[in-house]
């Protein structure tokens, strides 16, 4: 690989000329540039090669010169998405972890031992992890955007229907779809991280994207536990997650866009992008599937060839 030095990766291990023609970041033996030194290399020329401002950082992938490309979006609009497909992924563990506390007060009214009621908190984790196998192939066939709105309205109703109902057999139903449709931004944010921001940047995104997710499943029993002790309502905690549901929808309708660019199509072949709210809404992606998404059942071997890794298989037997 590229070798280190002063917590740089420096140019010096590979020939520049291997860059600097047809504005080439990757080498035959798949080595990425990621730093350069102007005085070092080839008398300061750096050919095309796109830059970060700090004038030394090659910009991994090299982003065109397309406005609508996310590498491209301001650094509000980058921030203002990484903030709402963070919140989605939020929405997944804290949904989940909503109904700890209030299944002794449920098991009072519908007259059941707390244990039986908690089936269904567990068919929900169960499906948490169903639903994250579900999505992934879904946004590389469709799109991140429609799965992010669709996905979060699916799981606000859903998340309604279980605050309302009086029954357990529905509520048991409509816990499940909860979990398959609220954990899509678990998985689904790594990719629109990727799509916005640059190798070099993706410690720190990832990171925030993280961070929303993990302390997710412990803050909905911090605030359930108080809002049960204050109210005795097990359902008012239910509405509180509700509430947050209804809260993302209105960001995600609001600011939210697709963050998938194909860069396989040069700039002048690229299809108009209309109308936001029509990519939010899924329509600009279904209208030119064909020539700009890949076809579903690619997507599928995608992820299905990810098993085969030789670290996969140790992790799933663990």
């Amino acid at each position: 690989m590229v070798s280190e030095k002063k917590e740089h990766v420096r140019a010096e291990a590979i020939p520049f000329s291997a860059y600097v023609q047809h504005n080439k970041i990757e080498d035959e033996r798949e080595e990425v540039l990621l730093d350069v030194d102007a005085g070092k290399l080839e008398g300061g020329a750096y050919g095309n090669l796109k830059l970060a401002k700090d004038g030394h950082t090659v910009l991994v992938p090299q982003p065109t010169d397309d406005p609508h490309d996310p590498l491209n979006w301001s650094w509000t609009k980058k921030h203002m998405m990484l903030f709402i497909v963070a919140l989605t992924a939020f929405l997944g563990d804290f949904s989940s972890a909503a109904g700890i506390p209030v299944i002794v007060a449920q098991g009072m009214e519908w007259n059941m031992d707390p244990n039986k009621v908690n089936y269904a908190g567990n068919l929900n984790v169960i499906m948490l992890g169903i639903g994250g196998l579900i999505m992934i192939p879904l946004c590389s066939w469709w799109g991140r955007a429609p799965l992010l709105f669709w996905t979060t309205l699916a799981g606000a109703l859903f998340t309604l229907a279980c605050t309302v109902t009086h029954s357990f057999t529905v509520f048991y139903a409509f816990r499940a779809f909860m979990g398959l449709s609220l954990t899509a931004f678990q998985v689904v944010g790594l990719a629109c991280v990727k799509d916005m921001f640059y190798f070099h940047e993706h410690a720190r995104k990832i990171g925030i994207w993280v961070s929303f997710f993990i302390i997710s499943p412990y803050m909905s029993p911090f605030f359930g536990n108080f809002i049960l002790a204050g109210t005795g309502n097990w359902r008012i905690v239910f509405w509180m997650v509700f509430g947050i549901c209804c809260l993302d929808l209105i960001f995600i309708l609001a600011l939210a866009d697709e963050t998938w660019y194909n860069r396989s199509i040069p700039r002048d072949q690229q299809p108009p992008r209309g109308l936001r709210m029509m990519r939010v809404l899924g329509i600009w992606q279904i209208k030119n599937h064909k020539q700009y998404f890949r076809p579903l059942g690619a997507c599928i071997r995608r992820l299905f060839s990810t098993f085969t890794k030789p670290i996969i298989v140790p992790i799933m037997f663990y």
